[in-house]
């Protein structure tokens, strides 16, 4: 009997700046996810395992898992001939395909300083550098903590840049000493946005020599408790961190402007389009409109355009605490966390199953949705009378209006997460 819902085999892509071999996240649950007959996963204890792609955007689509072959259907193809699973206003409003991409990162070096444009914005940039932007559409995103995870987002305080601008000699020489004297003696009522737009502008304009040198300078005070009072021990941590990853790279003196964050599990934050940021290290689920459109200017090897960067940012600034975004207790089902963002193409729920749960129905939605096993083993159940287990890392493609019951297996908690657009 065939089940309701299509178990996929998903994309995995190797970045350096992944964790490697057994120790990822993202290869445990490849390796879990694809024993399916002949799609046998082996994990190479050499290679990096950075990010799970479960969707359908071209860089990396999902496939139909057969026990036949190791190359099932493209998901995007069958939802070409089987528009229905996406549902009538969904398909409407997004076409053929799915609207959302769910990823897992199992992250050990820094990702780059970066941000994603407006749909607009992505348009134009597509149009005129494709070799670049790959893709025209925008990329606001999620990311919920599995393990606990550290990483840049937004830009701080007004009153902590100016702080640091005022007390740090090597930041001033690389901003410029007009830029830091405008901020440091702006009035209460004068433009905070323009100070720091001009302040940051000054840093990523600065030449690659003067980086490098007022960089160097800064290292090597970071353990001389006689002249390193002027640089928080956080901030001494995050630069040695950086500076190990990426000598003499710009992306270093961005521990001054933007907000540290560190989540636990279950913690989040929402990146709306034009906002900083930079993932760190840790384990996260992440969901996003379909793109692969990333704004990069530092901390990365790739193509940096650090001149649209400045001009797109908003310049909002706010505390680490207000940077986090706030899940709600499901309405219906217990145990469950809605994260639900201000963009239609997606919404997520953190599935928690105590061990002592003989059944969990997950009631319809009017929409397409992926679900991934994170941990803990299962039987799932179905409308039609099938039954199958689900074990870790196993990824599931449930068209609209889907109802399903989940049966846990063993005497340990289980995490799923399911992503879906709804409209």
């Amino acid at each position: 009997m065939e089940p309701v819902y299509l178990r996929l085999s998903c994309a995995v892509q190797n970045y350096v700046w992944g964790k490697v071999g057994c120790g990822s996240e993202v290869a445990l649950l490849k390796r879990g996810g694809d024993h399916v007959g002949s799609n046998q996963f082996t994990v190479d204890e050499k290679e990096h395992y950075a990010e799970l792609w479960m969707g359908t955007h071209k860089k990396g689509p999902a496939r139909i898992a057969c026990p036949q072959s190791s190359h099932g259907q493209l998901l995007s193809e069958w939802l070409q001939t089987n528009q229905w699973a996406l549902g009538r206003e969904v398909f409407a409003e997004f076409g053929s395909q799915l609207p959302f991409l769910l990823k897992v990162l199992s992250i050990n070096k820094a990702l780059s300083i970066q941000a994603h444009p407006t749909k607009s914005h992505a348009e134009q940039l597509h149009a005129s550098f494709p070799d670049k932007y790959p893709d025209p559409n925008h990329k606001p995103e999620m990311a919920i903590a599995v393990s606990e995870f550290i990483g840049f987002c937004g830009f701080r305080s007004f009153n902590e840049i100016r702080r640091f601008v005022a007390t740090i000699p090597e930041l001033q020489r690389v901003v410029g000493r007009e830029s830091c004297e405008a901020m440091t003696s702006l009035p209460e009522s004068g433009d905070t946005k323009a100070a720091l737009r001009s302040v940051f502008i000054g840093l990523m304009g600065s030449d690659v020599n003067t980086i490098q040198k007022e960089l160097g300078l800064l290292i090597s005070r970071l353990d001389d408790p006689d002249s390193n009072q002027d640089i928080p021990a956080q901030e001494r941590d995050l630069l040695r961190r950086l500076s190990s990853q990426f000598p003499g790279d710009i992306g270093c003196f961005c521990v001054f402007f933007l907000n540290f964050l560190q989540l636990q599990p279950g913690e989040a934050i929402y990146l709306a389009p034009n906002e900083p940021h930079a993932y760190l290290y840790g384990d996260i689920v992440e969901c996003m409109a379909c793109s692969d459109n990333v704004v990069r200017a530092g901390l990365t090897i790739k193509f940096r355009d650090k001149d649209t960067l400045c001009q797109m940012l908003t310049y909002e600034m706010r505390s680490p605490d207000e940077s986090k975004f706030q899940p709600q207790q499901h309405p219906t089902l217990p145990h469950t966390l809605l994260y639900d963002p201000p963009t239609p193409e997606f919404a997520v729920l953190r599935i928690t199953i105590p061990s002592s749960t003989t059944e969990l129905e997950l009631p319809p939605i009017s929409g397409p949705s992926i679900l991934i096993v994170v941990s803990g083993c299962m039987e799932v159940s179905c409308s039609n009378g099938c039954r199958e287990k689900l074990n870790k890392g196993v990824c599931v493609f449930l068209p609209t209006d889907t109802a399903i019951k989940l049966h846990p297996m063993i005497s340990e908690d289980m995490l799923v997460f399911q992503a879906y657009c709804s409209r």
